[in-house]
């Protein structure tokens, strides 16, 4: 799928489809918007259940405040509008009730991202807005503050999460990593001491040099690389759906040879990668117009250390992140 080439109501549809069925909404709770370039909203209507809204039930909201569509819009619209008229950057919104983040929100805590250094930059400023009346103005100034603060992301109190970005494919990211880096620190906090990262240890993820390997122009794939590309993917659906990855985090590669082997990409959603991604990396070279892991150079270390290694699984589950981010074992 090209999430580019979507309609709004598609982009809308498929987004909440996942939100929904990864649990981190339910049937009445959460509302998505987008905004174009002319102004106009985008949004999910109100009293629609969540499993089953599709593309022909999203409202479509002129410039001008005319509503068309099947249903009344999301009660939570004076929010978004707010959110959009306080940040002219921000082109999509989600407001969901994830399990975690609700949980952070009745006891008035923002997660901490510095837990793993995707997150961190990924997710940005975590804002906090105290309590308001859901689907009231007073609601909307009140989260519409927190983002003309700076935050990318703000915890309502009693409430759940809104999060904001350039396109809803980002702003879906941002979610899911900052529900994920709740459940971590819940659990890491149940074992032990929960250990950050200093913003200079973070930094320096940024500076690996995957991206400066030198690039080669492959010939057309055999019969051998592309079995091996299609495993790959289906390993890799099956660890999404089993939520050992998310859409930013989970690095898998195979050995196709001596001399190479094929990765997953940087910066592509895991739920939407093709075996036409992944990168084949050969003899110290990456596969021309193409940017591997960041951790490309530890997979192909471990290659080269260790012939009898076919595959190599980087994931960052829940429950065994937290014992990484705890120290324990």
């Amino acid at each position: 799928m090209n999430f580019d080439f979507l309609h709004p109501k598609e982009k809308i549809a498929e987004i909440l489809r996942r939100i929904y069925t990864f649990g981190m909404t339910t049937t009445s709770g959460g509302n998505i918007s987008l905004r174009d370039d002319e102004g106009n909203i985008w949004i999910t209507p109100s009293a629609v259940d969540k499993g089953s809204l599709s593309a022909k039930d999203i409202v479509y909201i002129s410039k001008a405040g005319d509503a068309e569509g099947l249903h009344p819009p999301s009660s939570e619209l004076p929010l978004h509008r707010a959110i959009y008229r306080a940040r002219p950057d921000i082109r999509a919104i989600i407001h969901a009730h994830s399990p975690m983040l609700v949980a952070f929100s009745l006891i008035e805590r923002v997660p901490d991202t510095q837990i793993l250094p995707q997150a961190y930059h990924l997710c940005g400023k975590v804002g906090f807005a105290p309590y308001e009346l859901p689907g009231s103005e007073a609601l909307g100034d009140s989260i519409a503050r927190a983002f003309k603060k700076g935050a990318h992301s703000v915890i309502m109190e009693n409430h759940g999460t809104v999060v904001g970005g350039e396109n809803l494919l980002k702003t879906f990211a941002r979610f899911e990593t900052l529900e994920f880096c709740a459940q971590i620190e819940a659990q890491a906090s149940a074992i032990g001491q929960m250990n950050s990262l200093p913003e200079h240890q973070i930094d320096l993820f940024y500076q690996k040099a995957s991206d400066r390997l030198p690039e080669f122009e492959p010939e057309e794939a055999g019969e051998k690389e592309l079995i091996l590309r299609s495993k790959i993917i289906k390993i890799l659906k099956r660890a999404y759906r089993q939520k050992l990855v998310i859409s930013t985090f989970g690095t898998l590669s195979a050995r196709l040879d001596d001399h190479s082997f094929i990765i997953t990409p940087t910066n592509q959603d895991r739920y939407y990668m093709r075996r036409e991604d992944l990168v084949l990396i050969k003899n110290g070279k990456r596969e021309a117009g193409k940017l591997p892991s960041r951790s490309t150079m530890v997979h192909q270390q471990i290659y080269r250390d260790h012939p009898e290694i076919s595959c190599i699984i980087f994931a960052q589950a829940p429950n065994a992140t937290a014992y990484a981010v705890a120290g324990r074992q």
